[in-house]
Parts: structure tokens; C-alpha cells; sequence
């Protein structure tokens, strides 16, 4: 029997080949173990040594049994020079060879390799053995809890947040009015509410210096820049009450809205001015309001502590959206008014109402209140006279009424109305006989007028109608004012009458190109025209015209407010009719009367009111 020469070699399973190893089929081999064992062919395996490859190449390890005729493999073992290594039976006999067949039989059995690896420490692991890693998994398994945690959160929190601005939105919208305009900026309160701000943001405008020249009134800036302004303007009433403050902002589900919307109904049709008529009472009682008329909860903003703050609050709202505001001093109380700026019977002597005029400026006469132009002195001192000399001549009360604003607040216009009487007048047809509207008797003003003790700060403010007010002669035909028979006028005719008696009246002020001339009033009802011709609207529409034609400074409809009442609509006789450019639920506009307005839009001067901006540490 030949000897055999057992040898035990590590190799591995996936190192590159040798393509000069002359035996190709033998595997490469990367090592060996020198003989350590060298029995007869019957012999068992009973002690071996097992050898490791170097870590980045060791895969596996064979056993193979070496004789004369090549070496064959006889024990695979699936890890690296184990302590204790499994073996899997092989075939239990080396191939024969010619001449040996039946004689080389070798059963191999199990056997325990001996440990003869170097020693390893941890950094031959490079870190596996290490704490690092699992404290880094830790950390990142807590860092993606909290970041969900936090995602979770705040996509909860901003969709309660989106929730919230809708259900606000869709509040805002309830109280909207809705002239089928859409806001162009949407102001947002720190807690979410929309149009509804629970105190306007302070605009750090300066009071600019309101003057009246060149037939325009200017706002001159703190360096000297002038802006003429046009005046698309409109009456809001209710503060010359007893409710003592301007009506409609009651919002609730039926009706009513806000100060913010009207201002943003206001500046989305372009008008830029409002004209609040209040009481001398008022003022001097600073009244506060009736709470009952004005949903707080919906204008946050408004303080009803008393007059003065309501009056202040409503300024500046309106100032929020550019709106300018001329305060109209009435009546002299709540209720009554006699037709001269002053009444002692009423308790309001000459030196009361300066003592108001006094008050209600220097309460307004502040860069937070920058968008007050001034004061109307008196409205429609109608019994009043002119140029007269007595205690009752407006001349001289305008002048008084102007050197005390103007002591309490120099940079304000004063408006001056005209008073009224009787005039003969020729028209294309025939003579004529009409009388002034109340506020529009400027005929004397051509050689008699008040004097400021300031330059450019009278701005003339008279009053013109239309038949729903009064039935003039001028508006119809001349069996009219003889016989009291309705003859409706054609365009031109009518448009005739109304211009020369605008010009008899005060137009020709305008022609001057001095002093402002702004109407305080026009307009009144429009949509309830019940003429077949339309005289009442053609009357407003004519207006409009000469105004724009000739070089008004704009003026002020009258008025905002759906309870304005009036006796005629046509010329058949009294009644009782409301109109105003809202209508009874004050949230649908009177479209028909607005788009009559819509034509003072092309005023060359036209515009917001200017903000030039303040320091904004000045307090005054």
C-alpha cells in the first residue's frame, strides 16, 4: 500500500486565479500548513493543524489529502480556522490510479482544528465591536421620532390654521358688500381674523399742509411736495344723532356690515374722500355712542368710549384705505338745527360753538389723523346773511370759525357754504325765478368774502340738488311755474338750466382759479326716478358733467346711507322715498347710481390721499 501524505491548506473560495499553475486543477493556493501528520492509507485524521488566510482574503478551508497522483480534496469547512469546525463527508476514497484500483480507500471522519489564527483586537473589526454605531442608530431613530412628532405637529397646527382663514374668510365674506369687485389686498389680524383688525396698524403719515389754490385742493408734504387731489367724495351721516356715530355697522345675519368693508367698498369703487356730518352737542357732551347700533365683535378696532375716540376710530379706519375725510359740523344739537351757526335758544351761543370747533380740532389735529383735510364750518347756514355786518352774517362767522380751528390745527382747510335766497334768472326759454339751494347762495361772494388769517385755506363748498329735493322751475317746461304742469325737458335744454344756474349760484368761483370749489352735496335719489324722461338722473348725470368740464374740485354725493328720505320722485306730487348708494341691508350697492358715479373717475387728480411718511417716533 503507498504511503500518503496528508497536508491541510487554506484556500479561498474567491481569490483570482493563477494562469501559470501548470496543474489547473488544483485551485490556487494563497498558503500552506507543513505537513504535521503522515499515517498509512487506513489511518484516521486524528490531530491537524488548520491555517488562516489573511482576513480581506480568507473565505473558506479545505483539507486535501496529497499522494503520487495529484491532490483531491476531501474537507470543506464553512468558516475561517473555527475552534470546533463542522465537516461534511466528501467522497470516502481518493480516485485510483491504474494499477492501484481497490487499494487506496482513506474514510475521512470529523476532526477538531486547532486555533492557529494571530490575535485579534477590536480594531481589526473597525468598529463593529464598538458602541459607536448603535449609539448613532439611537440617535437617529430618536431624531426621526421627533422630527415625525414635529411634522405631525405642525401639519396639524397649519391645517387648523388653513381651517380657521377659511371660516374666516368665508365670515368676511357674509359681510362684504357686494359689488362683484375683488379686494386686492386681504389684511389678516395676528389671530387669524380677516377684515376685522383689532387695532388699524399705525402708517407713520405726516399731517400734510391741506391747502386750496389753483382751483384744486393740495396736500403739501413736510418737504414741500405738493399732491392736487380731485375729490370723488361721499356723505356717511348717523354721528349728528343721538346714536352718535355713522350708521350700518350692526352686522348681523340679516344685515349690516363694517367699518372696514365700507372702506373697502369705497376705495375698490374709487372714491377717495368722506364727509361725516356731526352735532356741536355731540362734541361737547362727547357723547358716547349707542352700543346697540355698531357690532363690536366685528370692528374690533372701533373704541366707543366716547365721541371723540368713535370719531378718531372711524378716521382712521377709513385712513386704512386711503379715504380722506372733511368733519361737517352740522347741526347744532341731536335733533334741531335752525338754519345760522349759532342758536342761544338751543344752548349753543357763538362762544359754544367755537368752544367746540376748538375741541373737535385739537382733539383731530395729529399725523395719526393725517387723512383730515379739515372742517365744513357750518352746513347749510341757510337763514343766515351775507356781508350784512349783524351778529348773524356768515362772513364774519366763517372768519371766526376759522381763526379758532386754525389756532388748534393750521394745516386744515375750512369749507365755507353759501346761504340762500331768491334770484331772477334768464334761461334759453324765459325768465325764471329760483331759489338757492341751502348751502349754495354764493352769489355775493364776488365782492364779499371771508378772510383767513392763513393763505390758501378757503375752500368754497356749496349744495346742488335735483327735483327729488325740491321741484325747481329750471328743470322744466314754462307751464310748469305758471300752471303747475309737468313738462319734462330735453337733454339740452335741461342741461342748459342746470349750468347757468350752477354758475349764477357759485360756478363762477371756479372760473377764478383760486380758491378750490368742491360741492359739500349733489345727487340724493337717483334709481326711483319715476319721470318718463328721467329728469332726476339726467340731473345728477349733468352735474357730474359740468363739474368735470368746468374745474371743480370734485364733491361729495349725498349719501352713503339707504334711510335718506325724499318727498318727490317725479313731479306728480309728495311721498316718502328712501335711497341711498347702499341699499336697506347695507351690503348690495345701488348699482344703478354708482355707475352714475363711476364717471367722476376720469378727474385728472384723482387719488388716494397721500401718505408722506412721518418719523416714526413723532407722537403729536
Amino acid at each position: 500500500m503507498h504511503n500518503k501524505v496528508l497536508s491541510i491548506r487554506n484556500l479561498t473560495k474567491a481569490f483570482s486565479s493563477d494562469e501559470n499553475d501548470s496543474n489547473s486543477k488544483r485551485p490556487p493556493i494563497a498558503n500552506y500548513c507543513h505537513p504535521v501528520l503522515s499515517e498509512s492509507a487506513d489511518s484516521r485524521l486524528s490531530d491537524a493543524t488548520s491555517c488562516t488566510l489573511p482576513r480581506h482574503q480568507a473565505r473558506s478551508t479545505y483539507a486535501y489529502a496529497e499522494s503520487n497522483f495529484g491532490l483531491t480534496p476531501i474537507i470543506e469547512t464553512e468558516s475561517v480556522c473555527p475552534r470546533t469546525s463542522s465537516t461534511r463527508m466528501l467522497p470516502a476514497h481518493f480516485p485510483s490510479t491504474p494499477g492501484t484500483a481497490g487499494r487506496d480507500q482513506l474514510p475521512i471522519g470529523l476532526f477538531v482544528g486547532k486555533d492557529c489564527s494571530p490575535k485579534e483586537s477590536s480594531r481589526d473589526f473597525h468598529g463593529r465591536l464598538k458602541r459607536w454605531p448603535g449609539i448613532l442608530l439611537l440617535l437617529f431613530v430618536t431624531i426621526v421620532v421627533i422630527a415625525g412628532l414635529v411634522f405631525g405637529t405642525s401639519s396639524h397646527y397649519w391645517a387648523r390654521q388653513k381651517q380657521a382663514r377659511f371660516a374666516s374668510y368665508n365670515m368676511q365674506l357674509k359681510r362684504k358688500i357686494r359689488d362683484a369687485i375683488s379686494d386686492v389686498v386681504f389684511d389678516v389680524a395676528d389671530d387669524g381674523q380677516m377684515g376685522n383688525p383689532k387695532r388699524y396698524p399705525d402708517q407713520h403719515c405726516a399731517l400734510p399742509d391741506y391747502q386750496s389754490k389753483r382751483g384744486y385742493l393740495v396736500a403739501v408734504g413736510p418737504g414741500g411736495e405738493e399732491t392736487p387731489l380731485h375729490i370723488k367724495g361721499v356723505n356717511w351721516s348717523g354721528m349728528e344723532t343721538v346714536v352718535a356715530i355713522p350708521l350700518g355697522m350692526w352686522e348681523n345675519p340679516q344685515n349690516g356690515t363694517t367699518l372696514y368693508e365700507i372702506g373697502a367698498f369705497l376705495a375698490r369703487n374709487k372714491f377717495n374722500a368722506v364727509r361725516i356730518p356731526i352735532s356741536i352737542e355731540n362734541i361737547l357732551r362727547n357723547t358716547p355712542p349707542v352700543k346697540g347700533i355698531i357690532n363690536l365683535s366685528t370692528n374690533r378696532a372701533v373704541s366707543i368710549r366716547n365721541f371723540i375716540s368713535t370719531l378718531q376710530s372711524i378716521i382712521v379706519g377709513l385712513g386704512h384705505h386711503g379715504l380722506g375725510v372733511l368733519i361737517s359740523l352740522h347741526r347744532l344739537t341731536n335733533t334741531q338745527d335752525t338754519g345760522n351757526w349759532y342758536d342761544a335758544t338751543l344752548g349753543i351761543s357763538q362762544e359754544v360753538y367755537l368752544d367746540a370747533v376748538n375741541l373737535i380740532s385739537s382733539s383731530l389735529c395729529k399725523d395719526r389723523f393725517w387723512n383730515v383735510m379739515g372742517l365744513d364750518l357750518k352746513n347749510e347756514p341757510h337763514k343766515a346773511s351775507w356781508g350784512t355786518g349783524s351778529s348773524d352774517d356768515f362772513v364774519i362767522g366763517a372768519e371766526k370759525i376759522a381763526a379758532v380751528m386754525h389756532r388748534a390745527c393750521p394745516p386744515w382747510v375750512g369749507i365755507v357754504e353759501g346761504v340762500a335766497g331768491v334770484h331772477n334768472l334768464a334761461t334759453r326759454d324765459t325768465n325764471v325765478q329760483y331759489y338757492d339751494w341751502w348751502g349754495g347762495g354764493l352769489q355775493k361772494a364776488k365782492t364779499i368774502r371771508p378772510h383767513f388769517g392763513i393763505p390758501n385755506k378757503l375752500v368754497w363748498g356749496p349744495h346742488y340738488y335735483t327735483t327729488a329735493v325740491a321741484p325747481q322751475p329750471y328743470f322744466y317746461g314754462p307751464r310748469y311755474a305758471s300752471e303747475g304742469i309737468c313738462e319734462e325737458l330735453d337733454n339740452v335744454t335741461l342741461k342748459n338750466n342746470i349750468g347757468i344756474t350752477m354758475h349764477d349760484m357759485f360756478g363762477y368761483l371756479v372760473e377764478e382759479r383760486d380758491s378750490a370749489v368742491l360741492l359739500g352735496e349733489f345727487g340724493g335719489l337717483y334709481t326711483l326716478d319715476a319721470h318718463p324722461m328721467k329728469t332726476i338722473q339726467r340731473t345728477v348725470e349733468y352735474t357730474i358733467q359740468i363739474m368735470k368740464q368746468k374745474g371743480y374740485a370734485g364733491g361729495f354725493m349725498w349719501s352713503l346711507n339707504p334711510e335718506n328720505a325724499y318727498e318727490f320722485n317725479s313731479c306728480n306730487g309728495k311721498g316718502h322715498f328712501v335711497e341711498g348708494l347702499l341699499k336697506n341691508d347695507w351690503l348690495t350697492p345701488n348699482t344703478k347710481s354708482l355707475a352714475a358715479l363711476s364717471a367722476m373717475d376720469s378727474m385728472s387728480y384723482l387719488k388716494r390721499f397721500p401718505c408722506y411718511k412721518a418719523s416714526p417716533f413723532d407722537t403729536k
